[in-house]
């Protein structure tokens, strides 16, 4: 596997905050409301970001001690026609950077992370963790580059957030232009606990 090839990691929850996604790339200590990261082995932030759809049913469940409840959770599976589209921000980065990105997530070391030579193609989803998130879940392409996106083969029960993971979510969707009564609706639309 190569760091040099770039692809679109389609974020949702918390990382769709700049600053959340950057503890993620270039590291930072316990001030931060989600605690210290590591970073990437390649720090480099993100080359390009946009807003975009999650083509799957993210909702908030489990538990997490780092959040204090529940996070988003997201299943490879098609979204219930009922609920609304799901905000994602797809982050330009190296293929490298997201084997860091994806073990972080389940706090381990980035060689517990196994990614394959190629990101999967649309509709595919391969297991590279063993953790809650375990899934690299590929999507249609954007830009002609590849697009992926996290998952889990065993998602946890519906749980309520906690209001910071909450409050980080309604900060990452103003960033994409979404209003406050926009955000809320997107909130209360993954909170099926």
């Amino acid at each position: 596997m190569s760091d040099t090839p770039l692809v679109w990691y389609v974020a949702y929850g918390s990382n769709l905050l700049t600053d959340r996604m950057l503890a993620y790339l270039v590291g930072c200590g316990d001030d931060r409301p989600w605690g210290p990261h590591r970073g990437a082995r390649d720090p480099a932030p993100a080359l390009d970001d946009r807003r975009v759809v999650v083509p799957h049913p993210v909702h908030f469940g489990g538990h997490s001690t780092r959040w204090d409840g529940g996070c988003c959770i997201c299943p490879a599976e098609a979204p219930h026609p009922d609920a609304m589209p799901v905000v994602g921000r797809a982050w330009l980065m190296t293929y490298g950077q997201i084997q860091d990105v994806i073990a972080q997530e389940n706090g381990m070391p980035t060689d517990a992370a196994s990614l394959p030579d190629a990101p999967p193609g649309p509709g595919e989803a391969v297991v590279v963790v063993d953790g809650v998130i375990d899934l690299l879940i590929g999507m249609d392409p954007i830009d002609g580059r590849p697009a992926v996106t996290f998952g889990s083969t065993a998602p946890p029960p519906p749980g309520p957030p906690s209001l910071s993971y909450r409050q980080v979510l309604a900060e990452g969707m103003a960033e994409m232009g979404l209003t406050p009564e926009e955000a809320e609706a997107h909130l209360v639309d993954l909170d099926r606990s």
